[in-house]
């Protein structure tokens, strides 16, 4: 009886107990749309116990007796309490607190309030380029934010470009950042097996600019340790536009212009290249007779390879969804031709992305992009084949054409118009970039993350000549070459975020795997019995046709975890371990980590409640260690190539292998400030950075005898510093309103260590070399002090007076400071952007004028040569006109071409009308802008080449600075309309 009496008594509390617990649910409701608000503080005022909502905004949480009040609180909006009572059933809509209203920025595999962000990131809006007629969505983030130097190497339409976030970390490796679209990595790399020298194929030609949402940039260690072996150059991601809850939008968006050469060179005409001819000779080649005979042309070559080149492009889209399912769908088409003649771009793309909520814990979606593209290119750069540098280097004493129609070749160099008219030049991609996801609730505040990607790359390259001197020397030459690569990428992701009190943490565990393959066939043909016959099977003779087979992989296991109280301090702590198939068992993995920590002094008191005029005051710091594994692979190993010996099939050894070679890394430690004044009408951010990079992958030289000349070893050293800084303002002034962005990014370079400190010389035409204690590519050649005015010839610097000249430092290629400065005005309907961006500082080689300016031969010369030397006592820059052998060294590679490369360009001007929606309502058209744009319309520039944002190098790393004929930008007016319904 006692027992049953026990358990009676025993049993009562447990219910008494229980009965003062109990659960109360609801739902954070957002006031803009009505829809669940997720990620939002739930907890009980007084105590630690706490919980965020979900994907739908939707908690629930446990309360005990006597607990009578919930707190709501998440960044942007107002901090809410709620009184319990006997609810078990609590909805609340937040309401926006405009002094606190920020932006979500997309950091590595999460996303985070900006003013909760403690890495260094720049962010690129839709809105801030949407007007601009570029092509490639690399070129859209020139000048767009601090510590990103993007360089057009030449105008070629589809063209690649150079982007370095934060100076250069590699001298044999890749420069370029890691791309990663809606969070898979991508293919940059320039797949060409037909050379055009700088003018190279770039793979994010093929993505549309118009299917971007947003650029996100990440810049310090903080940001990028996430994606470990690839991050040391930076990390750019790409967010892709997606459906919206609500009525369905039917966007269409569309320009049309015309594009010309801002800027020719003043070339010799007929009778300066007479006069020219006579004084070279020191005879009378031209008679005044010959000058003035009107039967002999007068060509100006530019006026025949430059055109004016129509471009064009057209978008059309959906969006749309409701609360279970939201989708984007657009196609575009966009058409360049290019102001050279023979030149020219067209793009078609289509994106589909795909968002549906199966039930309160699972989320699905889909996003694909498919591209198809065709580039007609020209050689140019670097070449003497191709219409700009035959055109410009042709006398205008030839005409274009014979009096029978035929191409006049008499010419020191083949027809320009023979070349753009009868080469065929043509480049195929298709393209398909897609992922599927899936994420469920495990728990509230844990989520589980899978994505499975491809990125799948189809090059096919088409070249064959037959009429032209060239082809003419081959009876008929042709190329075709195929490449394939594929992408397939895995990444699983478990999350966890919680808020108790004024504690937040967020948790993120990871693991991701690559694998890629590439495929190539290059097949060259010889010997065709008819131009129309220009396929491979029509020619006779094949030489040295090749097919190879990569394939790469990666895998990685990663965590990011965030920590924060009260708002106010901040704490981040980041790694990845990374195996790549780059490197041996030796050095197989890396881990790549980072610390971050960020201090919010707005939020304390004695600022808050004393300096009114500060919204903002934010200090950061990080400090990490990142990796680069974009060097020849397999280079750890020993490997073979195939070949003939003693007329048999034969096998040999191709490399000297290296089983310690390990990764790249950088080490870099970041300070920042960010700053908001009078409710963020003014904004400040400023960082200073320190980039240490070792282990750079260098070949050092082997003694003939061990049968290899180099082995690849971890030998070389770089370091970067600099300073970053964002000036943004807004403000009304009446009706107008006016905004401004000013960025400015300076960076410094240096080499700090090469193997046994020897330098890397005479690379490329300008001299670039790599030098300790130097800026990476600098000009190291002969420096000329001038001509001699008894003489007529150039006078190098001899240092120790030995009789022979001494190559010293004529130049760096790096620019002091880069920037962009933008201004947008709206008044009424109206709205007005002015966008600059400039380089100052930066040195080039013009290496045009070793030809232009050569004073032999038999090209045509610029007008600067109508100065040159002509008689003892003569005091002049330019030296004499001669074919004495001993005049050779005039035009040797001298500090004579090199010239300030600094410049201001007026990048783009746009004037829009927006018409009133009332108007528009009526027949049913929700928006409706007009807009007239203008590209590149102005130059400043002490610069005499025909551009100086120029690299015939291309993406190379130290191959910088170098003008030889390069395909120059073009200015274009565009005139384009935004149209929704």
């Amino acid at each position: 009886m006692r027992k049953v009496l026990l358990f009676l008594i025993f049993s009562f509390l447990a219910c008494s107990l229980y009965a003062q617990n109990k659960i109360v649910r609801g739902k954070v409701i957002s006031p803009e749309d009505g829809t669940g608000l997720p990620g939002v503080s739930v907890f009980v005022k007084g105590t630690s116990k706490g919980t965020v909502t979900d994907q739908e905004g939707s908690y629930q949480l446990e309360v005990a007796s006597g607990e009578n009040t919930l707190v709501f609180s998440f960044i942007g909006y107002i901090t809410q309490e709620a009184a319990i009572d006997n609810r078990e059933a609590i909805n609340v809509t937040l309401q926006t607190d405009t002094k606190q209203l920020s932006e979500i920025v997309i950091t590595g595999y999460t996303s985070v309030d900006k003013r909760l962000l403690n890495e260094s990131v720049g962010v690129v809006k839709a809105d801030a380029i949407k007007d601009l007629p570029v092509g490639s969505i690399d070129g859209i983030l020139q000048g767009q934010t601090s510590g990103i130097q993007v360089s057009q190497n030449s105008g070629t339409p589809g063209g690649a470009m150079s982007v370095r976030i934060r100076g250069t970390t590699s001298i044999n490796g890749s420069g370029q950042p890691l791309y990663v679209i809606d969070g898979i990595p991508v293919t940059t790399d320039d797949y060409a097996q037909v050379g055009y020298e700088g003018q190279g194929i770039s793979a994010l030609s093929d993505l549309n600019p118009n299917e971007v949402e947003s650029f996100s940039v990440l810049k310090d260690a903080a940001a990028v340790a996430i994606y470990g072996a690839r991050a040391s150059n930076g990390v750019v991601l790409i967010n892709t536009k997606r459906g919206k809850k609500g009525n369905s939008v039917i966007a269409f968006n569309t320009y049309q212009g015309v594009q010309q050469v801002w800027r020719t060179l003043d070339m010799l005409d007929k009778r300066q290249w007479m006069e020219y001819r006579n004084d070279l000779t020191d005879s009378e080649v031209y008679t005044e007779a010959d000058m003035n005979d009107p039967t002999i042309p007068n060509t100006d070559w530019q006026d025949v390879i430059f055109r004016s080149a129509p471009m064009s492009s057209y978008d059309l889209s959906i969006t749309g969804g409701d609360d279970k399912t939201k989708f984007f769908a657009s196609g575009s088409y966009f058409q360049q031709d290019g102001i050279v003649i023979g030149s020219a771009f067209r793009r078609i793309n289509a994106r589909f992305n795909l968002d549906h909520r199966v039930n309160k814990k699972l989320n699905i979606g889909v996003s694909m992009g498919l591209t198809n593209s065709k580039s007609n290119r020209i050689e140019g750069d670097a070449s003497l084949h191709g219409p700009l540098p035959n055109g410009i280097s042709m006398p205008a004493i030839f005409p274009v054409y014979n009096d029978d129609g035929s191409y006049n070749q008499d010419g020191t160099y083949s027809n320009p118009v023979s070349i753009a008219n009868e080469a065929t030049n043509e480049n195929f991609t298709y393209r398909v970039i897609g992922n599927v996801f899936a994420e469920y609730q495990i728990l509230p505040g844990l989520t589980f993350t899978t994505k499975w990607g491809m990125d799948f790359y189809n090059l096919r390259e088409h070249a064959f000549e037959f009429n032209t001197v060239q082809g003419q020397k081959y009876n008929g030459l042709g190329f075709e070459t195929y490449t394939n690569a594929l992408n397939l990428v895995s990444n699983n992701i478990l999350r966890y975020e919680k808020s108790f009190d004024k504690h937040n943490v967020d948790v993120l565990l990871g693991y991701s795997f690559e694998k890629k393959q590439v495929r190539d066939i290059y097949i060259r043909g010889q010997d065709y019995a008819s131009p129309d016959l220009q396929y491979l099977n029509s020619a006779s003779t094949f030489v040295d046709p090749s097919a190879s087979a990569l394939d790469r992989g990666l895998r990685s296991f990663f965590g990011k975890a965030n920590y924060n109280f009260d708002n106010k301090y901040l704490f981040g702590l980041s790694g990845r371990i990374d195996a790549s198939t780059n490197f041996g068992e030796n050095y197989k993995n890396g881990f790549f980590p980072a610390v971050s920590a960020a201090w919010r002094l707005s939020e304390e008191s004695f600022i808050r409640d004393n300096v009114e005029q500060i919204s903002q005051l934010k200090l950061r710091a990080s400090y990490g260690l990142l990796g680069n594994d974009a060097a020849a692979p397999f280079q750890y190993a020993s490997y073979y190539a195939s070949g003939t010996y003693l007329g048999q099939p034969s096998l040999f050894a191709d490399n000297m292998p290296n089983p310690n070679l390990k990764w790249e890394s950088t080490v870099q430690f970041d300070l920042g400030l960010d700053v908001g004044l009078f409710d963020d009408k003014i904004t400040v951010t400023l960082d200073y950075y320190n980039k240490q990079t070792k282990d750079l992958l260098l070949a050092r030289p082997l003694p003939l005898s061990s049968g290899f000349s180099s082995v690849t070893e971890n030998l070389g050293q770089l370091e970067n510093q600099g300073v970053e800084l964002t000036i943004g303002a807004g403000h009304d002034f009446g009706p107008v309103r006016w905004t401004t962005n000013l960025n400015l990014s300076a960076n410094r370079n240096k080499v700090t260590k090469l193997y046994e400190n020897q330098p890397i010389v005479d690379v490329g035409r300008g001299g670039n070399s790599v030098m300790v204690g130097q800026p990476l590519g600098i000009f190291y050649s002969l420096k000329s002090l001038g001509v001699d005015p008894s003489t007529g010839d150039i006078v190098y610097l001899d240092k120790n007076n030995d009789g022979i000249e001494d190559r010293v430092i004529v130049g760096n290629p790096q620019p002091k400071f880069i920037g962009g400065f933008t201004n947008t005005f709206a008044y009424a309907g109206f709205d007005l952007s002015v966008f600059l961006q400039f380089s100052y500082g930066n040195d080039i080689f013009n290496g045009s004028r070793l030809f232009l300016e050569s004073l032999q031969g038999g090209d045509n010369q610029t007008t600067a040569v109508l100065r040159r030397w002509k008689n003892p006592g003569d005091i002049t820059d330019i030296p004499r006109a001669t074919l004495e052998p001993v005049a050779a060294d005039n035009k040797r590679v001298s500090s004579r071409f090199i010239e300030d490369g600094s410049y201001l360009r007026i990048k783009n001007v746009t004037l829009g009308y927006n018409f009133n929606k009332e108007l528009l309502e009526r027949v049913h058209v929700s928006s409706l802008r007009l807009y007239v744009s203008a590209q590149n319309l102005f130059t400043f520039t002490q610069y005499s080449g025909l551009d100086p944002e120029v690299n015939y190098g291309g993406n190379d790393t130290y191959q910088v600075g170098t003008d030889f004929f390069t395909f120059p930008q073009a200015r274009s007016l565009t005139i384009g309309l935004n149209l929704k319904f």
